[in-house]
């Protein structure tokens, strides 16, 4: 209790600061459901109903005679849940800053929570994240431009049976532009990452990527960025009948299509490795797309639907087979606008995971109701 209050504390002071000083966001949020399976598992449908408080504060302002945009926000949540509130029930907070101009970048976010610990997880598992990232590129306007990036990605756990995945990656690359207008360029790349476990040392790995991508206005009416990638990662230490080396072609999508001002179209997607730790498997591909369709429906109202599928494949094989999962999710929304600062929704999500690994497998739905007061 004496975590949720100081939390609270930081957020209203962070709230007083930034209605101090304009111009502001402000953000109230509740949204109350009902989960058939809270523990993702084919053995424990445990369900339960679920209120999720929210309360977001962001601040943005251009700072006066130069190019520099400047940002920050903060925010703070109590989820509760009618089944056994002293295991489900848990605070999530974040707070994070960013600047920059037509040049330069730097963002970072710090985030506590209590979401699954991995893709691979089900249980919630408290931890704390910290992600950094700078970026430079030297025109957008000359026919060529040249782009560096940095970042920094850190995750701790709280509880110790999760100590096992603390870890760190440091990513560090560059881009050549050929900048085919101010709006849309096409790009080659390369990325290198180090990833280090506190304790979990086979899984201590390099990776080297090149590229091969567009971005911006890819037509009129579609805007965006994709890429295709290939992938080398090398893993420090070795293990006897598993490969210490491994290579892929990834790809990640984030395409938009308006047709007009009230209808949008995104398709999304990525290939790449992720981090596991399933008996001998270091890492596993995951391939997944998905598409998300909005339309504003006369003056009040929007509509939502996002459709995505995921294919987790492991490369070693546990008692001779080889593990894949897919996984199938559904969300249909629909939102009423009652005041430009006032909002209800409802929601509908439905989540299947199949596998040969059966442990892993679960069908899972949720509905809910949320409340939305902006300003």
């Amino acid at each position: 209790m004496k975590k949720i209050t100081l939390l609270l504390t930081l957020m209203f002071f962070s709230v007083s600061v930034i209605y101090a000083a304009k111009p502001f966001k402000f953000t109230f949020s509740e949204d109350i459901g009902y989960d058939d399976n809270i523990y993702l598992s084919s053995e424990d449908e445990t369900s339960s109903a679920i209120s999720s408080t929210q309360l977001l504060a962001e601040y943005a302002v251009n700072i006066p005679n130069t190019a520099l945009k400047f940002g920050a926000n903060a925010n703070v949540g109590y989820n509760a849940y009618l089944e056994s509130p002293a295991k489900n029930d848990y605070v999530n907070a974040g707070a994070g800053f960013n600047i920059g101009n037509g040049k330069f970048y730097l963002d970072e976010q710090f985030l506590y929570t209590a979401d699954p610990a991995t893709s691979e997880l089900t249980e919630r598992a408290k931890r704390i994240n910290n992600y950094a990232v700078f970026k430079f590129r030297t025109s957008t306007e000359k026919m060529f431009s040249i782009g560096f990036n940095i970042s920094d990605i850190l995750d701790k756990y709280l509880d110790d049976a999760y100590k096992y995945l603390d870890r760190n990656r440091l990513n560090a690359g560059a881009q050549v532009y050929y900048n085919l207008s101010s709006r849309t360029s096409f790009y080659i790349g390369y990325l290198f990452s180090d990833i280090r476990y506190d304790s979990y040392k086979y899984n201590n790995s390099m990776n080297n990527s090149f590229s091969l991508g567009v971005i911006g206005n890819i037509t009129q009416k579609i805007k965006g960025s994709a890429q295709v990638s290939y992938d080398m990662r090398n893993y420090e230490e070795d293990i006897e009948g598993i490969e210490s080396n491994a290579g892929i072609i990834g790809y990640n999508l984030s395409l938009t299509y308006e047709p007009t001002n009230r209808t949008s179209l995104t398709l999304s997607g990525e290939r790449k490795m992720e981090e596991s730790v399933f008996i001998n498997n270091r890492y596993y591909v995951s391939t997944e797309v998905g598409l998300e369709y909005k339309q504003k429906i006369l003056q009040k109202w929007e509509a939502g639907l996002l459709v995505s599928y995921e294919n987790m494949d492991y490369p070693e094989k546990v008692d001779g087979i080889n593990r894949y999962d897919d996984l199938i999710k559904v969300k249909p929304s629909i939102e009423y606008k009652f005041k430009d600062y006032l909002f209800a929704g409802l929601w509908y999500q439905f989540r299947n995971r199949t596998s040969n690994c059966s442990v892993v497998e679960y069908v899972n739905n949720r509905a809910g109701i949320q409340l939305k007061l902006c300003f």
